[in-house]
């Protein structure tokens, strides 16, 4: 086989000169420039994220205090019952329900204690209690409840109209209402363990 001569000769000779260019530079140098400028954008990407971590540590003790100085508010402790332990807590709760129905016209028939059961972090002390109220003192009463620190909450709510007879027609109140009221508390070893902290 004979190789062309002249012009053809030339051209052949020069694309068989540049295809091995081509593919050195395709095969080996393209990938090494791509390579180099995606690591140039890891490096920009890496400063920016070290930027980031720097200045979040620099916060960091900022918030440390703001950390410190929360668990040392208690910021549940208005909303929560009081007491050391739950038998005070239990006593306080009654003498608010107390309290509140003397306040707002409704007669208490009887109270009684539950045994206090978990609510997720915190404990619950509840009771059963049975009123006699008119509907303007019980919307009244159910509303202090609603509305009043610490934070209460009704259950088992059960209302029964009264049959006027003598006896009734002598008594306020034309409603019979039983209800379960509780309220949430610390339990004794959190309480133990805040005041470690403090």
């Amino acid at each position: 086989m004979t190789l062309p001569v002249g012009v053809r000769g030339r051209l052949v000779a020069l694309s068989l000169a540049i295809i091995p260019i081509v593919l050195v530079v395709n095969l080996v140098f393209w990938p090494l420039i791509k390579s180099y400028l995606s690591t140039g954008d890891h490096l920009v990407d890496t400063r920016d994220e070290i930027v980031r971590y720097q200045r979040l540590l620099g916060e960091l003790p900022a918030l440390q205090s703001a950390v410190a100085r929360f668990e040392r508010t208690d910021p549940l402790n208005p909303y929560l019952l009081a007491g050391s332990n739950r038998a005070l807590a239990a006593a306080g709760l009654q003498k608010q329900l107390q309290d509140a129905a003397a306040k707002h016209g409704a007669t208490i028939l009887s109270l009684r204690v539950q045994n206090p059961s978990p609510a997720g972090p915190l404990e619950r002390i509840s009771l059963e209690a049975k009123l006699r109220a008119g509907i303007p003192e019980l919307r009244d009463l159910l509303y202090f409840i609603e509305t009043n620190q610490p934070y209460l909450f009704i259950e088992n709510l059960s209302i029964n109209v009264r049959h006027p007879g003598r006896r009734a027609r002598k008594t306020p109140g034309g409603l019979e209402v039983s209800l379960t009221l509780y309220g949430l508390r610390e339990p004794e070893q959190q309480q133990a363990m805040g005041a470690t902290h403090g």
